[in-house]
């Protein structure tokens, strides 16, 4: 990120360095303190990158699902608690599909929604990652897998039991690897583990990408292969939130509150051989792992809108990723920004395309390797004799370098995984750390290293950070943040 723009994208950039001094790259930066607190005794240059070096963009197919218009709006990003209970509301009371009938069944839903993308008459299965014939109920290569046991809560299906025909977490799977799978605990498998290897397809499985368990039953491991964890761990997600007790709204019948745990007692002590108002699964940090070591893909999307299609409600978190570390851990969006600061150049199709169509969800820059869009926020004021404004970058890639960036005027030119949105004259303020959540807070002065003059100016803020090549849905190794603007009283 040194070159300049071309032609007909703003002027050039002339910023003084001291004499001798080389102009680091932006992948490497140099830190005078740890990486969490750089602090630059000079303000390295800032360049705009001339397009024309990153060569012809390659687009891929549309990367979200179809999410209806407006289907998220009632849900509040600021606060776990708020986000919890929309997410609830929105989800709950969903179209029951019974479990085996002559009629529209839960067959009838996974089928289309397991797929083979290379063969519409063939299915992939979630364990294995075969590929099977679509047979229907009764035959002898696979069957249905409840993800979170139905032995741990609710065993009994009767006629208005939700949680066990809810097709977002029933998974076609080989009959053998269903029965090994049993009702063991998702777990990092430990020692004397038993392998059940997968098979390439559609782009993954096979070689060393294995499942291994040990034990048995819910005090037992299953320990997920690679292509499947991040599934996995978003359908647990969603029985957490979609089940919280209390009474169905359509049919009144009793649902149980479904919870998440890192506590070994309380899952193996929820299989009890009946219905229960409370049951427990897990674990719950190997799951918040598994969703970041597996994105979402685009098999996981056509999941999602096939089983929204019968039973009239969605997985957020298949939608919306970035929501698992609010629900989860309390890592929210802060409140949107107020007072002469605002933010804007979305990577959400408000703004400009995506470079490879990969949208960043609602008020975000475009999608990273984590599956969605980082969000930058402002701390302090837009008061220029005060001079406490913070940066605050969010939901970024986790554990490498940013840059943060100020621009004289707006734009919005695609740039590697994302859109630049600052425009000439730019300044590179200076460089940050994100931590192991993906987030960082600027600690340089902005006014001093922006050469913000006073009162009346406007200057649009932006950060850039690394994410790998290979990793990243462009493949070009960096993305943005979406953009503020702040109008400096």
């Amino acid at each position: 990120m040194h070159e300049c723009l071309g032609e007909g994208q703003g002027a050039d950039i002339a910023i003084d360095r001291p004499p001798g001094k080389l102009e680091p790259r932006l992948e490497t930066p140099c830190y005078a303190e740890s990486p969490s607190r750089s602090r630059w005794g000079w303000r390295p240059p800032m360049q705009i990158p001339r397009l024309a070096w990153l060569g012809p963009l390659v687009l891929a197919a549309p990367l979200t699902a179809q999410i209806p218009v407006g289907y998220y709006d009632s849900v509040d990003t600021t606060s776990s608690g708020a986000m919890r209970t929309d997410l609830h509301e929105l989800i709950d009371d969903h179209t029951r599909i019974p479990y085996t009938a002559s009629g529209t069944d839960t067959w009838d839903v996974l089928e289309p929604a397991s797929q083979d993308p290379s063969n519409s008459s063939r299915i992939l299965d979630v364990y294995g990652n075969q590929s099977f014939s679509k047979s229907g109920g009764g035959n002898t290569n696979y069957n249905r897998e409840h993800v979170w046991p139905n032995s741990l809560g609710f065993p009994n299906p009767g006629g208005t039991n939700y949680p066990y025909t809810d097709c977002h977490h029933l998974m076609l799977s080989d009959i053998s690897y269903n029965s090994a799978r049993d009702s063991k605990a998702f777990r990092s498998c430990p020692v004397a583990c038993t392998e059940w290897d997968t098979v390439a397809n559609n782009g993954q499985g096979g070689g060393a990408d294995s499942n291994w368990t040990s034990g048995n039953g819910p005090s037992g491991a299953w320990d997920t292969w690679m292509g499947r964890r991040g599934d996995i761990a978003r359908a647990m997600f969603y029985m957490d939130v979609r089940y919280e007790g209390g009474t169905n709204g359509q049919s009144g019948a009793s649902e149980p509150d479904l919870i998440l745990t890192d506590n070994g007692s309380l899952i193996s002590g929820s299989q009890t051989g009946s219905n229960l108002s409370v049951a427990y699964m897990g674990e719950l940090g190997v799951l918040l792992q598994w969703h970041l070591d597996d994105p979402v893909d685009q098999w996981e999307r056509d999941r999602n809108d096939v089983i929204h299609s019968f039973q009239g409600n969605r997985n957020p978190f298949i939608d919306h990723p970035e929501w698992v570390a609010c629900v989860f851990e309390g890592v929210c969006d802060p409140p949107p920004p107020t007072g002469g600061i605002t933010a804007m150049c979305f990577g959400d199709g408000t703004s400009i395309v995506c470079p490879c169509l990969n949208w960043g969800g609602t008020a975000r820059g475009c999608e990273n390797s984590q599956g969605h869009g980082a969000i930058l926020s402002a701390f302090g004021s837009h008061i220029f004799v005060n001079d406490d404004l913070s940066l605050i970058v969010g939901a970024a890639r986790p554990s490498t370098s940013c840059a943060y960036l100020q621009g004289a005027s707006a734009t919005t030119v695609p740039f590697r995984d994302g859109i630049l949105c600052v425009g000439n004259p730019t300044e590179r303020l200076g460089f940050g750390f994100l931590d192991a959540s993906g987030s960082a807070v600027s600690q340089m002065s902005i006014v001093t290293e922006g050469n913000v003059a006073g009162p009346g100016v406007t200057r649009w803020y932006q950060v850039w950070y690394r994410d790998p090549g290979g990793i990243s849905p462009c493949g070009s190794g960096s993305n943005l943040t979406h953009a503020l603007e702040v109008v400096w009283e």
